[in-house]
C-alpha cells in the first residue's frame, strides 16, 4: 500500500516586475526577514551598516554591478549565476527583490562614512528552523575601489557583533556564524581568515544546481544534468567571539 506523505513545498516567489520597490520609502519597505533587523544603523567611526533599501542604495549598487572589471575576470563579485556585469538597473532591482523574497536572508548596505559612498553589501542568511542559533555571513560584495581598505573588516566586525554579542549588549545572542566559499575562490578564504574565522574543512557537494553556472562545478553521474559544487567552510562561534576574545582582536584592527 502507498504511504501517505502530504509534504507541501512552498515555491520561491518570483519578483513582480511592475513593483521592484525602486521608489518605496524607507518607512514602507519590508525587509522581509526571519532575522530581526537592527533598530538603527550599526556604526564604527569609519563605516555604517544598515538594511539595504533600494530607494537609498540601488543606484550605487547598480553602477557597481554594471561596471566591467578592470583586470582579471571578477566572476565572484557579480551575482550568481551570471558571474558577469549586469546590463541595466532593472537587473539589479530584480536581484535585490529576489534576495528580499528569501525570508531567510537579511541584506545590508555598507557605507563609507568619510565619503558617504556605498562601499558594498553583506548579508546574514539562516536556516529558518535554526534562525535563533546559526547564521552565515554571505553575499559579500565589496566594490573594487574599497577593496584593501577599512571597509571589509569594519563591516565584518559590525555584523559579527550584531549576530554574536549577547542580547543584553544589543546583539542577537546567536551561537555560530558560518562562512562558505568555493575552493577556487582563494580571495574569499583569505578574507574569512583575516576576519578571524576558523577553517573547518571542505564540505563536498555543498550545493546542487540544475543547469550549472560559470563557477567550477562537477556533473552528477546519473544523466540528470545536475551540477554539484564543493565548499570550504569556516565558522565563528560564540565561544570564539566571547571566551576566546576574537571580538577584542577584531576590534583592535579597526
Amino acid at each position: 500500500m502507498p504511504y501517505l506523505n502530504s509534504q507541501k513545498l512552498v515555491p520561491r516567489l518570483a519578483p513582480a516586475l511592475d513593483n521592484l520597490h525602486e521608489f518605496t520609502s524607507v518607512e514602507e519597505y519590508d525587509v522581509n526577514s526571519v532575522l530581526p533587523a537592527p533598530k538603527g544603523p550599526l556604526e564604527t567611526a569609519l563605516v555604517t551598516v544598515e538594511p539595504f533599501i533600494p530607494s537609498l542604495h540601488v543606484d550605487s549598487l547598480s553602477r557597481a554591478f554594471c561596471e566591467p572589471p578592470t583586470g582579471d575576470p571578477d566572476i565572484w563579485f557579480y551575482p550568481y549565476p551570471k558571474g558577469k556585469p549586469f546590463e541595466s538597473k532593472e537587473e539589479t532591482l530584480i536581484y535585490v527583490e529576489k534576495q528580499r523574497l528569501r525570508a531567510n536572508l537579511l541584506t545590508f548596505a555598507v557605507t563609507d562614512r568619510k565619503s558617504g559612498d556605498l562601499a558594498g553589501i553583506m548579508s546574514l542568511g539562516c536556516d529558518p528552523a535554526q534562525a535563533t542559533l546559526d547564521v552565515k555571513l554571505m553575499g559579500i560584495k565589496i566594490f573594487p575601489k574599497f577593496r584593501g581598505t577599512h571597509v571589509f573588516i569594519h563591516g565584518c566586525y559590525l555584523l559579527l557583533s550584531y549576530a554574536l554579542d549577547p542580547t543584553q549588549e544589543g546583539g542577537l545572542g546567536l551561537v555560530r556564524v558560518g562562512w562558505r566559499t568555493p575552493p577556487e575562490n582563494v580571495q574569499s578564504q583569505k578574507a574569512a581568515e583575516k576576519a578571524g574565522f576558523l577553517r573547518e574543512g571542505i564540505m563536498r557537494c555543498y550545493e546542487v544546481s540544475p543547469n550549472g553556472s560559470l563557477y567550477p562545478e562537477v556533473l552528477v553521474p546519473d544523466g540528470s544534468g545536475r551540477m554539484t559544487e564543493d565548499a570550504v567552510v569556516y565558522s565563528m562561534t560564540c565561544h570564539d567571539w566571547l571566551a576566546e576574545s576574537k571580538r577584542d582582536r577584531l576590534r583592535k584592527l579597526l
